[in-house]
């Protein structure tokens, strides 16, 4: 059976890890943002979301958030929420006059049905404007107040923090992302053989998380480490990585250092916990007798467990320099000799699974 890679060249979307940084680099402002305000959020869920959130607080039937582009001083619908007849002209001419004056306002739209009174607040970072939140029409029919406009120029703060935070951590994200596209590269041109073995194995390794049940934050995990489980090859001299024929015990405690080395070489790009794992124990054994650190069993994390046996049933089923490729009924008949010995057995039973869904 030919496993076919399905995913893009960088193959993570980037909510695991804009997430990872959020939490891991956010200072005592940012822990004080409202849950739902969450800066590794996409930027039109995030703008959304702010809405949404300005709606609530001031009990608004409806609300949108203007972009603001200050080189051509135009507005743009970022966000909208609500069930009104669809945003009047006066909206965007309320929000340009926000804008100009730069201070919230409150305005009585008597004789302009439906609304009866429209809030509308700047959005600023470093004092200069990028956006105005507008809300309109109480949902118990009363008019604003400007208690209303006190709570919504608060929130607003933190909104505007939310926001200038989300392109800090898109700004990270892609360097991190462009990184990692290096560090494969380099491995790439230096064993051309990983690059179709990693992306092989990885998708394996998400079909068997599928059936098995993982959250998208666990396959989003496994995405990425899998994609990169053997960047410590650019550690291994090149005459035994591409060496045609079986290695010498010699040779083999080399290669078995590259689980190491690739951790080493990720140590300062901020993976989670569980994806370090998967970089540094994908050769573990069930029995303990597989390294680097001869975990056993239970001691052996999930999703690592899960990757090992991709990343095994992947390689028997491929044509190696010094070997043929493995019929499908071998690596079956292999995996099933192994399982509770080398491998977990339940995650054998799931790559079943996901091979019958496949016929």
């Amino acid at each position: 059976m030919s496993w076919r890679y399905h995913g893009p060249s960088l193959p993570l979307k980037g909510r695991g890890v804009k997430r990872y940084l959020y939490y891991r680099l956010r200072g005592p402002q940012q822990r004080s943002l409202p849950l739902s305000l969450d800066p590794s959020l996409e930027r039109d869920v995030l703008l959304e979301r702010i809405v949404r959130d300005a709606c609530k607080l001031t009990k608004a039937r409806i609300g949108c958030l203007f972009l603001y582009n200050p080189r051509v001083g135009e507005l743009k619908l970022g966000a909208m929420v609500g069930n009104g007849p669809g945003m009047p002209p006066f909206f965007e001419k309320v929000a340009l006059e926000v804008i100009s004056q730069g201070e919230g306002r409150l305005s009585s739209l008597d004789g302009r049905p439906p609304w009866r009174s429209l809030i509308a607040v700047p959005l600023t970072i470093k004092g200069q404007p990028f956006g105005v939140i507008c809300v309109a029409e109480r949902r118990d029919g009363k008019a604003f107040s400007p208690w209303d406009l006190l709570r919504l120029e608060g929130f607003s703060l933190w909104a505007c923090l939310c926001v200038e935070n989300n392109a800090l951590y898109d700004t990270i994200y892609r360097n991190i992302m462009d990184t990692f596209q290096s560090l494969v590269m380099t491995l790439e041109a230096k064993d051309p053989y990983t690059k179709e073995h990693s992306q092989r194995a990885t998708q394996i390794a998400l079909d068997i998380a599928e059936v098995m049940g993982a959250t998208e934050a666990e396959r989003e995990s496994l995405r990425l480490a899998g994609w990169l489980h053997d960047i410590g090859k650019i550690g291994i001299q090149d005459s035994i990585l591409s060496k045609p024929g079986p290695l010498t015990p010699e040779e083999y405690e080399v290669i078995k250092a590259h689980p190491l080395i690739g951790e080493k070489i990720l140590e300062p790009l901020g993976l989670l916990p569980i994806e370090r794992k998967i970089i540094r124990n994908h050769h573990e054994r069930w029995d303990g007798k597989g390294y680097p650190d001869g975990l056993n069993g239970p001691e052996i994390p999930a999703l690592v467990r899960i990757f090992t046996v991709a990343d095994a049933f992947e390689a028997m089923t491929s044509t190696r320099p010094y070997r043929r490729a493995k019929t499908l009924e071998e690596s079956l008949e292999e995996l099933d000799a192994l399982s509770w010995v080398q491998f977990d057995g339940e995650v054998v039973k799931a790559l079943k699974e996901v091979l019958r869904r496949k016929r």
